[in-house]
């Protein structure tokens, strides 16, 4: 197999607000790595809050990603993130 090929059998895109982005296969990501990758000085605006949706999870599942929350990663899965406002 290909260098290529491995590095696809460890990663999958997941589409945050339509931009592709390739994450590491893994049980979950995080609330926070969702939000890091839609706004990346998100750490720096501690004041700034977000909602965090998705859809197309494993089997078909949508929902809310909640503060400190995590959800497993599926292939092409989408995530909406929008700022919601100040703390």
């Amino acid at each position: 197999m290909a260098k290529d090929d491995d590095k696809k059998d460890k990663t999958v895109t997941i589409i945050v607000d339509g931009t592709p982005h390739e994450v590491p296969k893994k049980e979950d990501i995080t609330y926070d790595e969702v939000v890091a990758l839609a706004y990346p000085d998100y750490r720096q605006h501690p004041e700034i809050t977000y909602s965090v949706t998705y859809t197309k999870g494993a089997g078909g599942k949508e929902g809310i990603l909640s503060p400190g929350g995590s959800v497993k990663v599926h292939e092409r899965m989408e995530f909406r993130v929008n700022r919601t406002g100040q703390s």
